[in-house]
């Protein structure tokens, strides 16, 4: 982090094979944490698919209203609101599962996985109605 800090108080770049090989790491980083959560659904018990249906319902749904509510209260127009309605009406997020598998119980973690499992498969339905209320209303 001191370097970090010395690098934009001086106001130097950072050498092009450092980004190179951090961009490398992060992109590996995002494959083993997808093949991560893999492994955690083939391990899955069915038991967890109703308190995921219920997560993934107020995830997807009901997190486009409170982002709508959201926008009228901070008066939000144009690009602003329109991504803040989409981001809102987003599935759960993989960052999610990892903290989780990290930090929790493995029923727990279970149910985060299938949480982020029905989550993005209501989405397919959700985020083509939200992007056209958003383009329709807020462009």
């Amino acid at each position: 982090m001191i370097i970090a800090v010395a690098f934009l108080y001086f106001d130097l770049e950072m050498p092009k094979f450092v980004l190179n090989t951090v961009m490398l790491l992060g992109y590996a980083m995002i494959v083993l944490i997808l093949m991560s959560l893999g492994v955690s659904l083939t391990q899955m018990k069915v038991f967890s698919l109703k308190s995921s249906l219920i997560s993934s319902v107020g995830r997807v749904i009901i997190g486009p209203i409170i982002g709508f509510i959201l926008i009228k209260i901070f008066n939000l127009s144009g690009y602003a609101a329109g991504v803040l309605l989409i981001q809102s009406a987003m599935p759960s997020a993989i960052l999610t599962y990892l903290i989780a598998s990290m930090y929790s119980p493995k029923k727990i973690v279970d149910n985060i996985s299938s949480m982020i499992v029905v989550s993005t498969l209501m989405s397919l339905i959700t985020i083509p109605i939200i992007v056209f209320i958003a383009l329709k209303y807020f462009s």
